[in-house]
């Protein structure tokens, strides 16, 4: 599994690109936290009050008077700027798209980038992160770099959760919605569990979400986070060795998907991902085509960090943190000193 330097102009374009969606997404939060809802005055008893509402929730600002006045006037006029300003941003973005597109540099497919999109509008810090075969988009995109075709092909994604806490994804409305409703509601509405308390979506093309949480220690602890309060959402798979990348430090980086729109993603430090790789391709039930497959994606992300990624040194302070045998496989085999005496 070998991996490519990105030409000059694809690098230049998705720097852009990621810049674009830094300010685009910054003034969605704005929005999502200034401007949802109204601001008016209404009549109670006679007295007119300034009242902002969001959803069924309305507040009272004080009576009509001149700072009040003035208070709305200035949400009606910040409002309209962040608009325009969302506008001409979103305008950029499709202008962005369209120049990765004709260069060829999509890479992450179109399901799984609009699931990225939305966890992070509705959910600044969900604590989800993506693992498995996806994280080498962002592995990539860290690097500046292209994975060679095929090595990133998957028909899932992975989301790891940090079951320590909720998840918390709010609507319009500001109130909180489930990680399934929202994929239905936002991505595509044939994502189907199979069961209730299913940690799978699949859609009608056979794409699938799951959703896995490290297994707790002892086996029947409770974790504020693994039971979701909504009816029919996704309820995180227990799975046994995650503990290392919930635990990673973790690295946020801008995929492009095939239509040259930008994947936010969320993903442990690329060291300890090729770690558990490693531990995965060693493990008796884990199946052999897996196994080879896990093994040459640790040592393609070893190779990537040793040339492309020295703010992320393999160095002894990492080292240690892993069982010698995964470290002495992180380093490789130690070199041959040279024999003084004669070979025989």
């Amino acid at each position: 599994m070998i991996f490519n330097e990105l030409d000059n102009r694809t690098a230049r374009e998705r720097i852009n690109l990621s810049q674009v969606w830094q300010a685009w997404i910054e003034a969605e939060d704005l929005r999502r936290h200034s401007f949802l809802g109204t601001m008016a005055f209404e009549q109670r008893d006679g007295t007119d009050y300034l009242y902002r509402r969001i959803g069924p929730v309305g507040k009272s600002l004080g009576p009509r008077s001149v700072e009040t006045e003035q208070l709305l006037e200035r949400f009606k006029a910040t409002r309209e700027q962040n608009k325009t300003r969302l506008q001409t941003l979103s305008d950029n973005l499709n202008t962005q798209a369209a120049i990765l597109r004709s260069l060829g540099a999509g890479r992450m497919p179109i399901v799984p980038a609009r699931i990225l999109r939305e966890l992070r509008i509705h959910g600044k810090q969900t604590g989800l992160r993506v693992i498995g075969t996806n994280a080498l988009y962002a592995y990539e995109a860290l690097a500046g770099v292209v994975f060679e075709e095929g090595a990133t092909a998957t028909g899932d994604i992975d989301l790891l959760q940090d079951d320590r806490r909720r998840l918390r994804l709010l609507t319009e409305d500001k109130t909180f919605t489930g990680l399934a409703k929202l994929i239905q509601d936002k991505v595509d509405r044939s994502f189907q569990t199979r069961s209730k308390r299913d940690y799978r979506l699949t859609n009608n093309d056979g794409y699938m979400v799951e959703l896995i949480r490290p297994e707790p220690r002892p086996a029947w602890k409770k974790m504020a986070g693994a039971e979701s309060p909504f009816e029919g959402d996704l309820v995180g798979a227990p799975i046994i060795g995650l503990q290392w990348l919930v635990n990673a430090p973790s690295v946020d980086a801008i995929a492009v998907d095939e239509r040259g729109f930008p994947a936010p993603m969320t993903c442990p430090d690329p060291r300890y991902w090729a770690a558990h790789k490693l531990w995965l391709s060693q493990r008796d039930d884990r199946e052999p085509v897996k196994k080879g497959r896990d093994l040459a994606q640790a040592l393609a992300v070893i190779a990537l960090i040793k040339e492309r990624l020295p703010q992320l040194p393999i160095d002894d302070t990492f080292l240690a943190t892993l069982p010698k045998a995964l470290a002495d496989q992180m380093t490789g085999p130690p070199e041959k000193k040279p024999n003084p005496g004669p070979n025989w």
